[in-house]
């Protein structure tokens, strides 16, 4: 079961409906708006199911949302998340050019939803672009053949080391 915790909404999402709605807010555009964030969302949260990720909330924010919470997801995983949000999009705007629908409805969910779209593969942090252009990259590290000698720490250890790291980089102590 897909279970995805408190909504938080971001500041963002006024300016955000604004530009999706170009000033012009008609009631099937901000329906549209709220589709396409939820398909984005949706996206995000599929992509976790399977893993050790453990989600506590949704934050939406202007060109879509991210999930919150905590777990441990590897790097080719986390750039499939990240790009699993625009795909929730793509769904979205396929599904679209199926249907017949209102015409600002159609221009929510295609137009609008495909600029929103490319926007989010924009590589720059928050957006999820920032990650999947990673993934390439990613898939080609994790196809290496690696060492007949490499030794990998247990989860145990790289969790020990993780929270010591945390502690140190939140320590005031000047020595």
């Amino acid at each position: 079961m897909l279970r995805l915790g408190p909504l938080r909404l971001h500041w963002s999402l006024l300016p955000g409906a604004a530009l999706f709605c170009a000033l012009q807010p008609h009631p099937l555009l901000l329906a549209g708006y709220a589709a396409v964030l939820a398909a984005h969302v949706l996206g995000h949260a599929l992509a976790t199911a399977g893993t050790q990720a453990r989600v506590d909330g949704v934050m939406l924010h202007a060109f879509g949302g991210e999930l919150l919470g905590e777990g441990a997801v590897g790097p080719v995983r986390r750039s499939l998340i990240a790009l699993a949000g625009v795909a929730g999009q793509a769904a979205l705007i396929a599904l679209a050019l199926l249907l017949t629908l209102p015409p600002d409805l159609h221009d929510a969910f295609t137009r609008r939803n495909g600029i929103f779209l490319l926007l989010n593969l924009i590589p720059i942090r928050p957006l999820d672009g920032a990650l999947a252009w990673k993934l390439p990259g990613r898939l080609r590290a994790a196809s290496r053949p690696r060492l007949v000698g490499e030794v990998h720490a247990p989860r145990e250890v790289e969790k020990e080391v993780a929270d010591l790291l945390r502690r140190i980089r939140g320590s005031t102590k000047v020595r």
